[in-house]
């Protein structure tokens, strides 16, 4: 059954108002248009999306949204409003064409945009908001990055004394070294399903590394990861 959510909200009060939309001119535009996930940082709880709407070919970003929900059908409305009422670049108008990935819940507002003079086409691919997606997610990373500490070349040699351990935190899981109350001084290594290997005889951060690392080697191993 369909929640209210679901619901496609359009006239007064709404961003998408189909009388003032009509009234814009027309031009022979091609948009694409889509609300992508954004990564999530460790602390936070939501999945954020940021929605894209940019031309082809040119790439030129019309309208930019980010919320903290999965997206609805409204918010791809008052996104596709936004870009015809005011567009970051250009002036206001109608395009012939959107582009949008074959999202269910998008299908309410097609016969919207029918009514606008507005062809919509449903496609696997939308290459224009990839690469835009894509640009926003690496700025976003640079961002972070800049306070970022910089290690010693000591300190960036612990990569070839633990080449396993390296191998792990950078795309099979995380670990986790220190005293724990109840447990005492623990190391463990955990993947995205939980739990792979703990161990509570370690005494020193010198020894949990090593264990961990002979533990991980014998996982990739067995893993028959290279």
């Amino acid at each position: 059954m369909r929640s209210a959510s679901d619901e496609l909200k359009l006239g007064k009060g709404v961003a998408f108002v189909k009388s003032q939309l009509r009234r814009l001119c027309q031009n022979d535009d091609v948009w694409e248009a889509d609300f992508r996930a954004l990564p999530k940082p460790m602390m936070q709880t939501s999945t954020h999306y940021l929605g894209m709407v940019l031309t082809q070919p040119d790439g030129f970003l019309l309208a930019v949204s980010e919320i903290k929900q999965s997206p609805t059908v409204n918010e791809l409305a008052t996104l596709l409003a936004n870009a015809m009422k005011r567009p970051s670049v250009g002036a206001q108008h109608r395009p012939r064409r959107i582009h949008v990935r074959g999202n269910p819940k998008w299908k309410p507002l097609f016969p919207a945009l029918k009514e606008l003079g507005i062809e919509v086409a449903v496609t696997r691919e939308l290459p224009i908001v990839v690469k835009a997606f894509d640009e926003f997610c690496a700025r976003m990373k640079q961002a972070r990055s800049k306070g970022k500490s910089k290690p010693s070349t000591e300190q960036f040699n612990i990569e070839k004394t633990f080449p396993h351990i390296a191998k792990w935190v950078q795309g099979y899981g995380h670990i986790e070294i220190g005293d724990q109350e109840g447990f005492g001084f623990i190391v463990r290594a955990l993947d995205y399903g939980g739990l792979v290997f703990e161990d509570d005889t370690p005494d020193t951060l010198a020894e949990a590394m090593a264990a961990l690392e002979a533990k991980l080697a014998q996982w990739f191993e067995e893993e028959g990861v290279d």
